[in-house]
């Protein structure tokens, strides 16, 4: 008997068998307008909504999952090849953002159509068409919360963040990827799993991410590898070689979507956020529930798992086995052996003089399950490592900060398999400056969203510290940049 995560995956791959017709979109010409993606406010005023409610109204009605012209057929593109945690997870949703915004115009029969935005920043909470529950609403779906504000933070858009891809020390794909899942999460409902393009909310969340990107790139493309333009695999930088794919004959050549006006698209607003929204006005009740606290939770004992071998190239220092987190935040420490204390100060003390690192320190969550009560979202938790009894400042949590873990991150890990996690957090314990690494310290600081769950929520297997000495990967120079590039068509 198959269990119900087997059936589905049956069927979604069943569902992808239908031959659809597909083609890497033209190059967009300088004497060719762009298309301009509008916020919500704006967008929902224009002549555009009528038509945008009645295409998701139509996409949501169709059930046949082999149509383009459904939601169910874009849920099983995603859950089929979209990366998560990885590079080009900013590339293919760009290209995947592109197609759906062609099928909106079909169905909707509107050839000026365009996806529009959701400025969280500007605005925390979801808009209000998609949480109200009146009859024959099509932007409607019952969902964990609306509110997002606990998700947001400004350091994607720090002065220092240059890099951009992941694999790259302080970059910006991590970086946002880490405000894209927990609003994931906090809306929950089926956005807490990788069927989350069946809830329309997912179209303006993803707009949002790649708006942000192309703000962030602006004016120089920063430390994005140029291709070239064209892209020629002769002078062009191979991180932009292939294409990304979302069907057997649906594709895009991958350095199309380095930059959105090279496949004719743009925003209304390219200006990154400065500030934060203001927080919700919450409830006595919910205050309690919802606002984290910036003291360091408290540390509990778990049984300890043993340093070992992983592979050749890839030890554990030791961590803990099942691990269980509930409502409660909690602290932990893990105390190392002098072998993998030295190794780590080795690794550390060359990310910091600036030298080329073969080895990196990683946080490890292994055979990671969201418990059935907390599958629905509406929750996520901050990671922190060596967390000092308070963080009181943004500055102070960046020093301390690891990245998010939620029911969102974990189904987009184990939708191919068993749930494993990576944090390199090599680059973090060089800028605390600490210089004895026989113990370190997590802390898992819960933050709920509107209507969080009760009780036991994610378990893993272990989680664990582990030394990887990979060798460092060859990575060819991008080739010489004219200037004003990026957010330039020819």
């Amino acid at each position: 008997m198959k269990t119900d995560n087997e059936s589905r995956r049956t069927w979604l791959k069943g569902a992808l068998g239908a031959t659809i017709v597909g083609s890497v979109p033209q190059l967009a010409r300088a004497d060719t307008p762009l298309t301009i993606r509008t916020e919500w406010q704006q967008f929902k005023a224009s002549a555009q909504y009528a038509s945008f409610r009645s295409a998701i109204a139509s996409m949501r009605a169709n059930p046949d999952a082999n149509d383009r012209s459904s939601l169910a057929y874009w849920a099983n593109v995603h859950v089929n090849h979209c990366p998560h945690g990885a590079p080009y997870f900013i590339s293919w949703h760009r290209g995947y953002l592109y197609y759906f915004e062609r099928q909106l115009r079909i169905v909707s029969g509107d050839p000026n159509l365009n996806l529009p935005y959701w400025d969280y920043y500007a605005y925390g909470a979801m808009p209000a068409e998609f949480t109200n529950p009146a009859p024959g609403n099509p932007l409607y779906l019952e969902r964990m919360g609306a509110n997002v504000h606990q998700a947001l933070d400004l350091a994607p858009f720090a002065p220092t963040v240059f890099n951009f891809q992941h694999g790259t020390s302080n970059a910006f794909e991590p970086k946002i990827e880490d405000i894209h899942n927990p609003v994931h999460d906090l809306i929950g409902g089926v956005m807490g799993t990788m069927l989350s393009p069946l809830d329309p909310i997912f179209y303006l969340h993803h707009a949002s991410i790649d708006r942000l990107t192309h703000a962030w790139a602006l004016p120089d493309g920063k430390g994005i590898p140029y291709s070239g333009f064209p892209y020629s695999p002769a002078d062009s930088h191979p991180y932009w070689a292939g294409d990304n794919v979302y069907a057997s004959d649906l594709s895009i050549a991958r350095y199309l979507t380095l930059d959105p006006t090279w496949i004719g698209i743009d925003y209304a607003d390219n200006s990154v956020p400065t500030s934060l929204p203001p927080p919700p006005i919450l409830s006595p009740t919910n205050a309690g529930r919802q606002n984290p606290s910036r003291q360091r939770p408290p540390f509990r004992t778990f049984r300890a798992a043993p340093p070992r071998r992983i592979s050749q190239t890839r030890r554990s220092a030791g961590g803990i086995l099942q691990a269980s987190l509930d409502e409660q935040s909690v602290s932990l420490r893990l105390r190392l052996e002098r072998k993998d204390a030295a190794d780590i100060a080795r690794i550390v003390a060359a990310r910091r003089s600036g030298q080329q690192v073969v080895g990196a320190v990683k946080l490890v969550v292994d055979e990671a399950l969201v418990a059935a009560a907390a599958g629905r979202g509406g929750f996520f938790y901050a990671l922190y490592l060596n967390m000092p009894s308070s963080v009181d400042t943004p500055q102070a949590r960046e020093n301390f900060y690891i990245g998010t873990l939620g029911a969102f991150q974990i189904a987009a890990a184990s939708h191919h398999g068993a749930a494993s996690i990576e944090y390199d957090v090599s680059d973090l314990l060089a800028r605390q400056k600490r210089i004895d690494f026989s113990e370190l310290t997590l802390s898992w600081v819960r933050i709920n969203g509107d209507t969080p769950p009760s009780g036991r929520a994610i378990t893993a297997g272990e989680m664990r510290i582990d030394l990887s000495f990979d060798a460092a990967p060859a990575s060819a120079p991008s080739p010489a940049r004219p200037q004003g590039w990026y957010g330039k068509r020819v």
